[in-house]
């Protein structure tokens, strides 16, 4: 049985010769099996990442390091106790990060990203979905070279397909994202769901404890906002603003989130000021309600290119 601990990742560096080995056999078995239809899926670069986790995984834990071709599509690994698991990763050029920071100097707390088509299609049986991160070179393609130093995977935690169903929020395509002080749009549908709220893993043989009833508690537990508390604050605000919430909703969202400074808007400061200079023309503001706006947002002028 899996005891719950809080997740904190499992770094696994792919960069000695058993690491480049594992790599290459992703490489080889995405170029032979490339799935180009079905449910949305990544591209040969993402599926070929997510090959590599699970290969990874599979070899860490004392399984073969490639299912055989009959192996159903609905799940990666099969545990001891009958439980499936899919494998899921994403990758790029930066570690994962619990937490990471904005221009605003507020820590957003980090989240995965899943496919809404393949969580939503029963046929894909799996039971619980176990998230990770590849850290890649800046030409992050498999199988790499022997002598990258940034082929790393971090193990996650897991959660049950189920509770992601339940509390991870759909996003329709073009939906926003907010990547450290960034912006991105989805070209995907996708389901976001926060690593706090996942199960964590102190080492990778913990999986092989996951049995029928962790699973069962997992479906039955009520995580935590899958949201991070600046944009907690920033629907409050919204939701204010549109007469559905008031202060009190705003005070509690802030006493939860322990964020009590000022977070920057999602468009510019600049369009604010636009707005706000043009009422006072209109006779509707006075100058001290510029001057409160100036006290929270900051306007950016142009500096040169």
């Amino acid at each position: 049985m899996y005891k719950f601990s809080k997740p904190t990742p499992i770094v696994i560096k792919l960069i000695d010769a058993e690491g480049l080995t594992l790599r290459q056999k992703a490489f080889q078995y995405v170029s032979d099996n490339r799935n180009i239809t079905g449910a949305e899926r990544g591209s040969s670069e993402e599926q070929g990442f997510g090959a590599l986790a699970e290969i990874v995984v599979r070899n860490k834990i004392g399984m073969p390091d490639i299912n055989p071709s009959d192996h159903p599509v609905g799940y990666d690994i099969l545990l001891p106790s009958g439980v499936k698991v899919d494998v899921k990763c994403r990758g790029g050029e930066l570690p994962f990060q619990e937490e990471y920071m904005s221009d605003d100097n507020i820590p957003r707390e980090a989240k995965h990203n899943l496919f809404a088509r393949q969580v939503y299609d029963d046929r894909l049986d799996t039971d619980i979905y176990l998230m990770t991160h590849l850290e890649t070179p800046k030409k992050g393609v498999l199988p790499g070279t022997k002598r990258q130093r940034k082929w790393i995977l971090y193990i996650c935690g897991w959660v049950s397909k189920e509770r992601v169903k339940r509390e991870g929020v759909y996003l329709p395509r073009g939906s926003l994202s907010e990547r450290g002080s960034k912006w991105l749009q989805y070209r995907g549908q996708e389901i976001e769901f926060y690593n706090k709220n996942l199960n964590g893993l102190q080492s990778l043989d913990e999986l092989l404890k996951i049995d029928g009833a962790d699973v069962k508690t997992d479906i039955a537990h009520e995580g935590d906002l899958n949201l991070t508390g600046v944009d907690a604050i920033r629907i409050t605000y919204d939701l204010i603003g549109r007469g559905i919430l008031n202060n009190k909703h705003l005070e509690y969202i802030k006493q939860k989130t322990g964020i009590t400074t000022e977070i920057k808007p999602i468009l510019s400061a600049n369009q604010y000021f636009h707005l706000l200079e043009w009422f006072k023309e209109e006779g509707l503001i006075t100058n001290q309600e510029l001057e409160k706006a100036a006290q929270i947002l900051k306007k950016e002028p142009f500096t040169g290119i």
